[in-house]
């Protein structure tokens, strides 16, 4: 049983014999991150943080647990919403035009990275069109706290952001980050790019050349390490990344989760699916497809996408957010 779950049980405990227990839940919440014996057995399993350990453990004495991050993670908004409403809602005209703006802005940067990485600079844009409003708000979370939380806490994902706070004191050590002090997603993540501390690590680039790996306020490692992590999930430079299709009379052939390879053009068209004429001459026959269906307030929408569609989802899971980049960067270029 987790610490949080152990001081619910107290509580309760003491409200069934009539025992005020008003300031308990508070008391727990505010623990200290350093005196609890399961954080105790993390850090002595640890074996390269950087930090020593009395230096982790002062770094976890001032962390403060974010009570707010887990209910905030749990409110995806594929539960709650159709993919109409969550697109209304999320390409709206300010974004569009921010990025419409971003691309003149970083027009020379975004040119040399996509001849370096092979990927369209619309797409990066978009990526942190979506993440971060072009890296105008990249989260209010203390990093530190938040992932302190997630890793003791999180009800199915510990061992996850376990893995990503180890990370991120390792990184912090290496690129002399203040830890305490650094804010991002209620996931962790940070920077223009919205990277994972694992993801900081294992596709942040050095975009300009100074020798040094910043994703928090260099804008080209940022852009530069976005076109890094899609090339690396195998990003195809030119290749449609989805289209609506109608006419699906076989819909047993619709994919519920993001997955690699797929089907030929030739076999969805032999499947009934109607393809579109804008793909020739930039779909090879090794190409493979898959279908989604998007929810909306009436029928299914239906989308065939590509192995550049996988390639986002690597960056999110959710199939809505692939989407939303995808037609986000169709909009700003």
């Amino acid at each position: 049983m987790t610490w949080m779950f152990s001081c619910l049980r107290k509580a309760t405990r003491l409200a069934a014999i009539g025992v005020a227990f008003s300031g308990l839940f508070s008391t727990c919440v505010q623990a200290d991150f350093s005196q609890r014996e399961d954080v105790q057995v993390w850090l002595d399993e640890q074996t390269d943080l950087g930090y020593d350990k009395h230096q982790v453990l002062e770094l976890f004495r001032q962390a403060e647990y974010q009570q707010q991050v887990i209910p905030v993670l749990q409110k995806a908004p594929e539960r709650n919403w159709v993919w109409q409403d969550y697109r209304e809602r999320l390409l709206v005209p300010a974004r569009i035009n921010g990025g419409k703006a971003f691309l003149l802005e970083h027009a020379d940067l975004l040119a040399r990275i996509e001849a370096e990485y092979g990927v369209e600079a619309e797409y990066i844009a978009a990526i942190v069109g979506v993440e971060t409003n072009y890296g105008g708000y990249t989260g209010k979370f203390p990093v530190l706290g938040t992932l302190l939380t997630l890793a003791f806490e999180h009800p199915r994902r510990q061992d996850f952001f376990q893995r990503e706070l180890g990370h991120f004191l390792r990184l912090s050590y290496e690129h002399d980050l203040a830890p305490l002090e650094l804010k991002g997603s209620p996931a962790g993540a940070i920077g223009t790019g919205q990277f994972m501390p694992s993801s900081y690590v294992a596709y942040g680039v050095d975009g300009d050349g100074d020798g040094r790996v910043d994703l928090l306020g260099n804008m080209a490692d940022a852009l530069a390490s976005v076109a890094n992590y899609l090339a690396r999930h195998g990003w195809k430079y030119e290749l449609p990344v989805m289209k609506k299709v109608s006419d699906v009379t076989r819909t047993n052939h619709v994919s519920k989760r993001a997955a690699k390879g797929g089907d030929s053009l030739f076999v969805w068209w032999n499947r009934g699916v109607d393809l579109p004429d804008s793909w020739q001459g930039k779909v090879d026959e090794d190409d493979g497809f898959h279908l989604y269906a998007f929810s909306t307030h009436n029928k299914p929408e239906y989308m065939l996408a590509s192995a550049n569609f996988y390639a986002i989802t690597r960056y999110n899971h959710s199939l809505w957010y692939a989407r939303l980049v995808s037609e986000l960067a169709v909009a700003i270029k």
